[in-house]
């Protein structure tokens, strides 16, 4: 996958979460649906470089509190923003420069 379609991916990834903020259940659910298929091209993409392991935890990571959110894992109870917060963490981490072999 080439270094502008990860970076497309993942500024959708940060757009979906950022509107998941106020968002109703039904809004969250349909966003973290999104944000599952978005996360199946990523982890096509981390299959083409040798930190597949790692780059699976973190797009685990950013999957699990998008469906906290939306209410898919009740007994995963931080408050919203906290669960934001971790996305955008996700994110980040995904959007190092060496992350999916990307010249730096």
């Amino acid at each position: 996958m080439m270094e502008r379609d990860i970076h497309a991916i993942l500024n959708g990834l940060t757009l979906l979460v950022g509107d998941t903020k106020d968002a109703s259940q039904l809004d969250a659910t349909r966003n973290y649906a999104a944000i599952i298929a978005l996360c199946a091209d990523l982890r096509k993409a981390a299959v083409e470089y040798d930190g597949t392991w790692n780059i699976n935890m973190v797009i685990g990571e950013l999957e699990n509190h998008m469906a906290a959110i939306a209410g898919l894992l009740p007994t995963w109870n931080l408050p919203t923003d906290q669960h934001l917060t971790g996305a955008h963490a996700a994110i980040s981490k995904l959007a190092m420069g060496t992350c999916f072999g990307q010249p730096v």
